[in-house]
């Protein structure tokens, strides 16, 4: 037996939550009451890398020396993927994903939901339904009912793209429009409103901004097109204007000191990238019906599967950032200013304009798939600060109250 199985030099790490200090006898305790699961990730001071306690027990068992930290690798050793993380990070200054897991986040999105249980989940966001601070998550959360959303928008529109096909009854195409170029940026914002932990914002509120927000921002980028000269720039003067567009609709919309975390602003900035991508897509394929029903079509699928990396994700990013330095106070120009809300909001704007440059595009949409796991890179890392703000209100509300719960001496 190791000897260093009872030095209590250990921290095991669940979702976001760092535990510890513990034993490699405590970990193996903790697993066999099913505590925590075999391959939850630990580490110590002797060897700082994450790995699973179940290969780092097996190791201490036999007697084998628990292996020393990996050296740094050189910037020229590092993977072009890890290059690129750093470079993401440093740019939204945002920290390496802890805890991450996308398999472990959607793992109950096909789990069985009653019909109440999705009811109730919407009743949220009111003095009566917003859960006190004490209460909310911050671990990663598991959002599932997006997924619900999206399959019930897909039988929808299958239904309508079958029976229009059938009948060529031409009545049917504004509904098929509607429902194609809504159906999968509602169901990316369902996808938001649930990664909104605090849970303190309504249905009501996002339809106002889907629909207002929408509205507002097509319409303060039509006027920018007009007035901003930026024609020289082609397709892609859209990343300009359009991205300037939303967060203004975004601003005048939601401006008071009410909703204060980061999740919030994320939220916020999906609703209104949601309606101006519905609104833009119908537009699309409405201009595309002329020329037949197969071009209209197409337009609204490419479009909807490419939706979650578009205007939804690029809003969504930038509300964050903005709430971010904005935090409980009303919005002011220092907030602009600030270097953290700035450089996400250029980093949308070069997205948005790289994926308007169609001198480099690439088959099977790689390029736009490329952009948009760049923009979801960078929201798990707002999420992830969203998470550790409301954590840290958590211990800030949980410290200010011990000493008003603690026994009086006699």
């Amino acid at each position: 037996m190791n000897p260093g199985m009872d030095e209590k030099d250990w921290h095991y790490l669940i979702g976001m939550e760092v535990h510890g200090p513990v034993s490699l006898n405590d970990i193996s305790s903790l697993i066999a009451a099913g505590t925590v699961a075999s391959d939850v990730m630990i580490a110590s001071r002797e060897s700082p890398r994450l790995r699973p306690a179940g290969e780092v027990l097996k190791e201490a068992r036999s007697g084998s020396v628990v292996p020393p930290p990996l050296p740094q690798s050189s910037p020229a050793q590092r993977s072009l993927f890890d290059r690129i993380g750093e470079g993401l990070n440093s740019m939204a200054d945002t920290e390496k994903l802890e805890g991450f897991s996308l398999q472990e986040m959607f793992s109950e999105t096909f789990s069985r939901r009653s019909a109440m249980e999705m009811e109730e989940y919407f009743i949220v966001g009111t003095e009566r339904t917003t859960p006190k601070i004490t209460e909310v998550q911050t671990g990663w959360p598991k959002p599932w009912l997006f997924m619900r959303f999206l399959l019930f928008f897909f039988v929808l529109y299958a239904g309508f793209v079958t029976i229009y096909q059938y009948s060529g009854n031409v009545n049917l195409v504004p509904g098929l429009i509607i429902l194609g170029a809504s159906a999968m940026p509602l169901a990316t914002l369902i996808l938001f409103f649930e990664l909104n932990t605090p849970r303190n914002v309504s249905i009501y509120r996002l339809a106002i901004l889907v629909g207002l927000g929408g509205l507002t921002s097509l319409a303060v980028s039509l006027i920018g097109y007009d007035i901003g000269h930026l024609s020289w720039l082609g397709a892609s003067s859209a990343g300009i204007i359009e991205e300037l567009g939303k967060l203004i609709a975004l601003v005048l919309i939601v401006r008071g000191a009410r909703y204060k975390y980061i999740l919030n602003g994320m939220l916020f900035g999906a609703a209104v990238g949601a309606g101006f991508a519905c609104f833009e897509t119908a537009g699309y394929a409405y201009r595309e019906a002329p020329y037949g029903a197969q071009r209209m079509l197409s337009v609204i699928w490419e479009r909807g599967m490419l939706a979650p990396f578009m205007h939804v994700a690029w809003t969504a990013m930038v509300g964050a950032a903005l709430w971010r330095v904005k935090g409980g106070e009303r919005l002011s120009l220092r907030h602009f200013l600030n270097p953290r809300f700035y450089r996400v909001l250029f980093f949308a704007m070069i997205l948005h304009m790289l994926w308007n440059f169609h001198r480099f595009d690439l088959q099977f949409n790689l390029k736009e798939i490329a952009l948009g796991v760049a923009a979801w890179f960078v929201i798990w890392g707002l999420v992830q600060q969203g998470l550790r703000q409301v954590r840290d209100e958590q211990r800030a509300f949980l410290t200010a109250e011990r000493p008003l719960s603690a026994p009086q001496s006699s």
